[in-house]
């Protein structure tokens, strides 16, 4: 695994058409992962197929499965409790939304405690952005906080560390390419 892989939280920088969903699904195989995301979940199952992940929709609706944006603190909770229940893949999509609700510092010292329980549970996230959508200071802090899954999705060899994957609990860019699947940097 390349060093960028060896990180529990890592960004995954995309324009349109957005990829991420879709690199998530063939991340998770078969296995229940935890998508957390800005788009209603109902939707992401039909479109991506995630059938066999556990939802967390990011909404200001009050109702069950949802996490309001304006509370980062219970999104870090409800990661914390799908690591105790053993779920150990997360998609995160809809951080440009946090971010409408948080500042910059707070969204990554959330992230940096996610981080530190993935890591003790062996476990991985996600983050799927459109850098056109951040400013440049918030985008440059992100970088600089976590490795960038894109240029190794798109430039993707076509072996799969499957094994070393499922004994690491890292994430690796080979499980993460599907033929034609590009990530716009």
């Amino acid at each position: 695994m390349s060093g960028t892989m060896d990180a529990n939280v890592s960004l995954l920088m995309e324009g349109y058409p957005r990829n991420g969903f879709t690199v998530f699904s063939n991340y998770v195989g078969k296995e229940q992962g935890v998508c957390i995301t800005r788009l209603h979940p109902e939707y992401v199952v039909e479109k991506y197929g995630l059938k066999n992940s556990r939802f967390h929709w990011l909404s200001g609706v009050k109702q069950k499965g949802t996490l309001s944006p304006k509370n980062i603190s219970a999104l870090v909770r409800q990661v914390r409790g799908e690591i105790k229940d053993g779920r150990r893949k997360f998609f995160l999509d809809g951080l440009e939304y946090l971010l409408l609700w948080n500042d910059m510092n707070g969204i990554l010292s959330s992230l940096k405690e996610i981080e530190k329980d993935l890591e003790g549970a062996g476990g991985s996230m996600i983050i799927s952005i459109d850098p056109l959508t951040f400013e440049e200071k918030d985008l440059r802090m992100l970088r600089e906080s976590f490795p960038d899954l894109s240029s190794d999705i798109s430039a993707g060899s076509q072996q799969t560390g499957a094994d070393e994957l499922a004994g690491k609990g890292r994430i690796d860019a080979d499980l993460l390419v599907s033929k034609g699947l590009t990530a716009t940097p």
